[in-house]
């Protein structure tokens, strides 16, 4: 898999994220994202997330069986109406981006 298929959406949170880091996120064109993985800087703030929650996220494709997804970085994380981080520089995992929606 190429740098190409790395993505950046604007999603919501599903529900509360499990304790080994996956969580649905529901993009705003309606498409689910299924991620199994992410990064280790990503996998703390995920932990910060709850249902609701809207982050602008940059996926890879994973292989496997299904739809899976790796979040590479989380962006412009707004909890329930109010902002936790709007700077992407904070992120500490390359800075890699994909097209936009």
């Amino acid at each position: 898999m190429g740098a190409s298929d790395v993505v950046r959406r604007r999603c919501t949170v599903a529900a509360e994220p499990n304790r080994d880091g996956g969580v649905t996120l529901y993009g705003v064109d309606g498409r689910a994202y299924q991620a199994i993985d992410a990064s280790e800087g990503v996998c703390e703030r995920l932990r910060e997330l709850g249902r609701g929650d809207t982050v602008t996220a940059v996926l890879e494709p994973v292989r496997c069986r299904g739809d899976g997804w790796r979040i590479v970085r989380l962006d412009g994380v707004t909890s329930r109406g109010h902002p936790l981080e709007r700077t992407p520089s904070s992120s500490t995992d390359g800075g890699v981006d994909g097209p936009e929606p």
